[in-house]
């Protein structure tokens, strides 16, 4: 009896060893099959300028803007384009957002919410302002960009314009 209980507790211990293992492979394995989350982060990058490339305005002029993300990773995201701040400036009605198809369509206030933009497309807002400011000010409009499903903000850029 006392043989054949030493062999049972072998038997045991051989298909314990191999049960822990079996696990560890299957664990390592699995951690090793799945995407890295450095691989599926979304990376916007966000351009803007002040077309006709104006440098210094006079009080009372309109003046536009227009921000322009690009979606750089390898997988899409919503991501908004938000007005932060406008300085010396007053917006004109509603800016115009650019969905990734090129079809604008009224933004929601001071959001542009294009909706969905896969690897490589873009998404643009435009802003139509009047300059308020005194002879000397910086007539400014940043915006920063907002991921709706993480919550995280930026980048973020501001485009001014001098007020003669």
């Amino acid at each position: 009896m006392h043989v054949h209980g030493q062999k049972i507790r072998r038997v045991i211990s051989i298909l314990g060893a191999a049960t822990v293992a079996g696990a560890l492979v299957t664990t390592v394995t699995s951690a090793s099959a799945a995407p890295s989350s450095a691989a599926t982060t979304t990376a916007f990058a966000l351009k803007g300028s002040i077309p006709g490339a104006i440098t210094t305005i006079q009080n009372g002029q309109t003046l536009t803007f227009a921000f322009t993300e690009t979606n750089q990773s390898t997988v899409g995201a919503y991501e908004d384009l938000i007005i932060t701040k406008a300085t010396n400036v007053s917006v004109v009605g509603g800016p115009t957002c650019v969905i990734p198809s090129g079809f604008a369509i009224n933004s929601d206030g001071f959001s542009c919410e294009p909706g969905f933009v896969k690897p490589g497309q873009h998404a643009s807002i435009v802003i139509t302002t009047t300059a308020t400011g005194a002879s000397g000010t910086y007539a400014s409009v940043q915006v920063c960009l907002s991921n709706e499903s993480t919550g995280a903000t930026g980048p973020c850029k501001t485009l001014s314009a001098k007020t003669a």
